[in-house]
């Protein structure tokens, strides 16, 4: 009879679980598509010709207005440039040109352009861990949790600029998959981390807040 009522207790637990990342998962991948934007530029194109920066710039910025329009060609315009822009410059666009691509309905097709850049040697190695963290983060739904958790642990246990970024999807991970106390862990100790950004410690806040009233 223990037994049934543990069944019982942790499907609810995972039922729980589900609810919270139906509600707060999209901040994850929303925010991760928004810090495209916060590495974009000054540091990829200050090393380019006056004229050949202006030019690129503008498909890009061409690219980027149809996305809000018409995703699925901001994808190809996004991929265009990538295939004839300098390193720096073609992995920014590789990046828009998967979110573009997730944005018109194709998950799938984003994320093996984010596993393209991944592979990219040639590519700033800023971007390339960018786009494995956004290829976990839209994988969530779909993966299987242990295998995620091991992908996103490279970033999450190092110094570098995504490691809080990579933390808070290892808790989400953990909240997919049902394990409540993991997550609320997980993000406790990051809220108690004074160097995390102050738009990302009130996400942060907010998700220990609903967690703990589940």
């Amino acid at each position: 009879m223990a037994d049934i009522f543990r069944e019982i207790d942790e499907e609810l637990q995972q039922e729980k679980a589900a609810k919270l990342w139906k509600r707060y998962g999209p901040y994850v991948i929303a925010l991760a598509v928004l810090v495209i934007a916060a590495v974009a530029g000054y540091r990829f194109w200050q090393s380019y010709e006056a004229d050949q920066r202006a030019a690129q710039s503008a498909r890009y910025e061409a690219a980027a207005r149809a996305v809000g329009e018409d995703p699925a060609a901001a994808a190809a315009g996004f991929g265009a440039l990538a295939g004839d822009s300098n390193a720096g410059y073609a992995a920014l666009a590789t990046l828009r040109q998967a979110a573009a691509s997730i944005e018109a309905g194709d998950t799938e097709g984003g994320v093996l352009i984010y596993k393209k850049l991944m592979d990219d040697q040639g590519a700033p190695a800023l971007l390339r861990d960018l786009a494995r963290l956004l290829s976990i983060s839209h994988r969530i739904d779909s993966g299987d949790p242990a295998v995620l958790s091991r992908e996103v642990s490279a970033l999450a246990n190092t110094t570098g600029p995504w490691r809080s970024l990579a933390r808070e999807t290892e808790a989400m991970i953990a909240l997919k998959a049902g394990d409540k106390a993991k997550a609320l862990e997980i993000l406790q100790t990051l809220n108690a981390d004074a160097a995390i950004p102050r738009q990302q410690r009130a996400r942060i806040t907010e998700l220990i807040s609903a967690i703990g009233a589940e």
